[in-house]
């Protein structure tokens, strides 16, 4: 599909020259800072070198005071602790962050993770019951708990007090819970608002460290933690979840956790090489398959475990689980891509809401991931079972999916999520109304245009820039990730040397400009070979600048997000 490139306008340009003139760099490095926000040396200063100092004071967030009154009362009287989840790495991470800080307090802290086949997404009754059967006196969510106004209610019925730490966009009305901290509530004094759900938690515990010295000792181990449920949930790595990340990855490549290590090593990953790209490609989907498919609860044991040899264990029966989750996703994305071509008219409608009996619950956001990418609509995929309908839904750039969904609330059951991401409930029947509702609020939102798949081109340079010393200022912005993106570069008026298709659908090419000549390579896009060679031979290229090692050989290749024939 032809993509529209996004390029930087005049005024971008004529602050990347000043900037690239004050902080005596590259100007294409200096486009890519500008594309990204900043437009000061000050500025570039402050993001280039991520620390401590960019966090922001916890005390901020709403219900501080209450949230850590409650608990120190918890240590002082040694008090049972359950400790709810998520299914997802957010919520994994959120519970260990929780659960070891709490345990070096002194308490006895069990958790819950809801089976996401039987208890659905959050806190659930199941969690409430597990808190009333291990003798907990306190319940604190993570990662969820802002909408649950009926599992709070019961568990007060049961004498339990409940903490919500939550990222999420609340409704309306907050749970009646001890405390409610979340950063998205109307209410909030907090300056930034997208700390992942174990951004939250870990804020809450630094907090909590200000009373506890030895919550104090216990935080700054589970940075690495926090750094893989952060890049895996997908949240913007800017500010504050940047530093968190930074300082995280530090960690993990000397990382002392023996499930982290025992995760990377079937992985593949090497600690003192690991980048949030491993988390994002390797370590995340490991520790998110368990629960997609059963019992994420496995990925709490596997963070908490000091012995090795069960560390192992874990991970290869993730890795496992991960094998059959992307054996399970690919039959899912081909029937749902099949239904797209037959039923769905991609001139009229705007966006795709699915629907399918045989579906595995656990994947259908992973796919609706893909799907919305693919075909750059809002995507609601949903699995249904005994006359239920769940499902979760993936957003684009430029539309808020949570705000659609408060639109279409009138036929769900239950919804939850923000803008970029989903779940939702509702009875069979009402899925042809809610299709309905969902394309009737993308289309009142949306322009023709902006259905478009786009490339954010950060600036325009000729192959003669892409240099080693290009790459080594471009590391100064790691980590790339939601929010901070790797580069794009565009080159224009590139003669097309040679194409072919490679490996599993792949392209490869071979370019030059004047006097430079570079290897490219596109992957998934071996679908553009007969467009290409039907061409001038002269291309414009779309692409990531990236070091490739071959054979003990490092050089310069360009990974490429687009490839257009231009015609003369």
């Amino acid at each position: 599909m032809r993509r529209r490139w996004i390029l930087p306008d005049e005024r971008q340009k004529e602050l990347a020259r000043r900037l690239a003139t004050e902080m005596d760099v590259p100007r294409p490095f200096a486009a890519v800072l500008v594309k990204h926000g900043i437009g000061t040396a000050a500025d570039a200063r402050a993001f280039l070198t991520p620390d401590r100092g960019v966090l922001n004071d916890p005390d901020l967030l709403p219900d501080i005071d209450v949230a850590i009154d409650r608990l120190s009362a918890a240590v002082l009287q040694g008090e049972n602790i359950l400790v709810c989840g998520d299914y997802d790495v957010d919520g994994i991470t959120s519970v260990v962050v929780i659960k070891r800080c709490l345990e070096a307090a002194g308490l006895n802290v069990s958790f819950f993770i809801p089976n996401r086949l039987v208890d659905g997404y959050g806190l659930s009754e199941g969690g409430v019951l597990a808190a009333r059967d291990c003798g907990a006196s306190l319940i604190v969510t993570v990662d969820s708990g802002v909408t649950g106004h009926e599992e709070i209610e019961q568990a007060r019925s049961m004498g339990i007090d409940v903490i919500v730490t939550d990222h999420h966009e609340p409704q309306d009305t907050l749970p009646n819970a001890v405390a409610v901290v979340d950063p998205k509530r109307k209410d909030s004094r907090y300056p930034y608002k997208d700390l992942a759900g174990v951004g939250v938690a870990f804020k809450v515990m630094a907090a909590l460290a200000r009373e506890h010295r030895d919550v104090a000792h216990a935080i700054d181990e589970v940075l690495d933690v926090v750094a893989v449920g952060t890049v895996a949930d997908i949240v913007p790595l800017t500010r504050e979840n940047r530093v968190l990340t930074t300082l995280g990855l530090e960690r993990l490549r000397t990382t002392n956790n023996a499930g982290l290590r025992a995760l990377m090593e079937v992985a593949g990953v090497e600690p003192t090489k690991a980048r949030a790209s491993h988390i994002g490609f390797a370590l995340g989907p490991r520790l998110n398959a368990a629960g997609r498919l059963g019992d994420a609860s496995i990925g709490v044991e596997l963070l908490t475990t000091d012995d090795p040899q069960k560390a192992a264990e874990i991970a290869r029966k993730l890795d496992q689980e991960n094998r059959k989750r992307r054996s399970l996703e690919a039959g899912v994305l081909e029937d749902a891509t099949r239904m797209i071509e037959e039923s769905v008219d991609l001139n009229a409608s705007r966006s795709i809401v699915l629907w399918s009996s045989g579906w595995h619950p656990g994947v259908i956001g992973i796919v609706a991931s893909r799907i919305a990418k693919q075909y750059n609509r809002p995507t609601i995929l949903l699995a249904v079972s005994d006359g239920v309908g769940k499902g979760s839904g993936r957003s684009i750039p430029g539309f808020d999916l949570h705000a659609a969904l408060v639109e279409c609330r009138d036929f769900l059951s239950s919804f939850g999520g923000h803008q970029h991401a989903a779940g939702v409930s509702l009875p069979v029947e009402r899925l042809p109304e809610f299709r309905d509702c969902v394309e009737t609020v993308v289309a009142r939102k949306l322009t023709p245009e902006e259905l478009v798949p786009v490339v954010e081109v950060d600036s325009l340079v000729t192959l003669s820039d892409c240099g080693f010393s290009l790459i080594k200022h471009m590391e100064r912005m790691r980590p790339f990730g939601a929010g901070n993106p790797e580069p794009v570069f565009g080159t224009r008026d590139v003669k097309l040397i040679s194409a072919k298709s490679v490996g599993n659908g792949h392209l490869k090419l071979t370019v030059a400009q004047d006097e430079r000549v570079m290897d490219a390579i596109g992957f998934g896009m071996a679908d553009s070979l007969d467009e290409l060679r039907a061409g001038s031979g002269i291309v414009a290229l779309a692409y990531v600048l990236e070091e490739n090692t071959w054979r003990g050989v490092t050089d310069l290749q360009l990974r490429l997000k687009d490839v257009q024939p231009e015609e003369y």
